[in-house]
């Protein structure tokens, strides 16, 4: 699944507040996501290679497989996410 700039704006920002954001198998690679409020969001397989993540509230989201090579962290809050299996910026497999 892959979004426009415009699209995935108006899905970041007027989504529903109490559900968290389903983006399975989203192609986000390279997308800046500085500060962006994550939590919960469903993010299994997304390709996130090279996001800038940094500052994001990424607090229990489900990164199960996802692709975080190159992906920019500082600051990102990832507690109580799940990373099982993700690839990580380093290049290394979470296990």
């Amino acid at each position: 699944m892959e979004f426009t700039r415009s699209e995935f704006y108006m899905l970041l920002n007027l989504h529903p507040s109490d559900r968290p954001i389903w983006l399975v198998g989203a192609d986000l690679s390279g997308a800046t996501l500085f500060e962006a409020n994550l939590s919960g969001a469903n993010l299994i397989r997304a390709n996130l290679n090279e996001a800038n993540l940094t500052g994001a509230d990424l607090t229990g989201a489900d990164l199960r497989g996802a692709d975080l090579s190159g992906a920019t962290l500082g600051s990102a809050d990832l507690s109580g996410a799940n990373l099982s299996g993700a690839t990580m910026p380093d290049g290394t497999k979470h296990p």
